[in-house]
């Protein structure tokens, strides 16, 4: 199939595909607005709660704009398509999108958000985290904004090794098989692992993760495609191998959501997630775990190979088809919620990594969050997933193809070869 084909035929089965079930507004409290701008902010629920004590934050600073908000599932494949149909469509009844940051690029080259490079001065761009800028660019242009970043990191039962009397985190994927096997049969404890694996944009970035430690990418330096490298058959085979093993056989069904619950539940060693997720993790109201939560780097294959985490996180954006008294409310908004004051405020409500770099030496982001004093070295060594306009197309064939080698419908070596023919058709 040629690549236009592959746009329309995308296009279509997205614009089919919403339906009004899957997201809902929630508006603000009621009260005299009349004079005032009204914008609507998409996001997704993952950051519902510290997302909306922003939002109340920022209506209750000034009195002339008004923020609502645009709730949409935690699912990044879901949070995509809503924002393709709506742009599309020339819809404005968003104003700003929390966009992942692997669809910049995407939506850019559509001509779907706005330029924002009047946004920020050089001086101010700085405080930022480089690759957080980087990553927000499309063409040498800025298209967003950066909100929050994120890595992945594995979170382990603390208790369980000091039990053990083990002194030293694991590193590699056998020193954790090796420290499961050690405990008793009615510890509790049913997994070494939990990760991601169901046919989900989450899938996309558990492979990845097992790709870098084998060596392995998805694209060469110049942009080719080597899904099916030796490397990378091997990274995916191990990542089947664990499954019904060493980790739940659910795992080709789990998100984010379902392999943390596994975890807060007390049932696996360790969980494979995003840095985010410790406030979650260690909230007794909500995890059985609470407070024996430690968070160190993802494991290798092999001892004293660097670990590689997926980069994540999300930018803000604004729609090109609203008017531009809009784009310039929208702006004012995007401009508060990255100020260093509300990105402070932001990482301590909901613990995602912040963008501006002075963050991470503040004592009450450290108090809090004590992991983040090492995080740069996670971010540094971090391996974003491919960079493409046609990103959504490489991840949908992604996530097909090697949901087919771990559910062992085709084996890795099958499903790779396949993976491989579909990428090539979109260079």
């Amino acid at each position: 199939m040629k690549k236009a084909t592959l746009h329309k035929v995308t296009a279509i089965g997205m614009i089919a595909a919403l339906t009004a079930s899957q997201s809902a507004v929630v508006f603000a409290e009621e009260g005299d607005s009349s004079d005032k701008i009204t914008l609507t902010f998409a996001f997704d629920e993952g950051v519902g709660t510290p997302t909306e004590e922003a939002i109340k934050a920022f209506n209750e600073s000034q009195d002339e704009i008004e923020v609502q908000s645009y709730h949409l599932p935690q699912d990044a494949n879901n949070l995509h398509d809503d924002f393709v149909n709506k742009m599309v469509a020339g819809d404005t009844s968003v104003d700003l999108m929390a966009l992942d940051v692997v669809y910049i690029a995407e939506f850019a080259s559509a001509g779907w958000i706005e330029a924002l490079d009047d946004l920020y001065t050089e001086d101010e761009l700085s405080a930022y985290l480089d690759g957080t800028v980087e990553g927000a660019k499309y063409d040498g242009t800025l298209y967003a904004a950066p909100w929050f970043t994120n890595a992945s990191a594995l979170f382990y039962r603390t208790d369980v090794l000091e039990d053990l009397g083990i002194t030293e985190v694991p590193t590699t994927y056998q020193g954790w098989i090796d420290v499961y096997e050690k405990l008793a049969k009615d510890s509790g404890i049913d997994y070494a692992f939990c990760y991601q694996g169901a046919q989900s944009e989450a899938l996309v970035c558990n492979w990845v993760e097992f790709l870098a430690s084998f060596g392995a990418s998805v694209l060469d330096e110049d942009g080719k495609p080597v899904c099916d490298s030796k490397e990378a058959v091997e990274a995916t085979q191990l990542m089947a191998d664990y499954i019904g093993k060493y980790a739940p056989e659910g795992t080709t069904t789990y998100t984010e959501t379902e392999s943390q619950q596994v975890f807060q539940e007390g049932k696996a060693l360790t969980c494979r997630t995003w840095s985010g997720t410790w406030n979650t993790f260690n909230d007794p109201e909500q995890s059985d775990v609470a407070g024996n939560v430690g968070m160190t780097m993802l494991p290798v294959y092999k001892e004293g190979d660097i670990s590689h985490s997926c980069l994540g996180g999300l930018d803000l954006a604004v729609n090109s088809n609203i008017d531009d008294k809009q784009k310039e409310a929208a702006k004012t908004f995007i401009k508060w919620m990255t100020s260093e004051e509300e990105e402070k405020a932001f990482c301590l409500s909901s613990s995602q990594p912040p963008t501006v770099k002075a963050v991470y030496t503040d004592a009450d982001v450290l108090e809090q969050v004590p992991f983040y004093k090492d995080f740069y070295s996670i971010i540094e060594n971090g391996k974003g997933r491919p960079s493409s306009p046609d990103y959504s197309l490489l991840s949908d064939a992604i996530q097909r193809n090697v949901h087919a080698a771990l559910t062992k419908e085709e084996s890795a070596e099958d499903a790779l070869k396949a993976l491989q023919e579909e990428a090539e058709q979109l260079q």
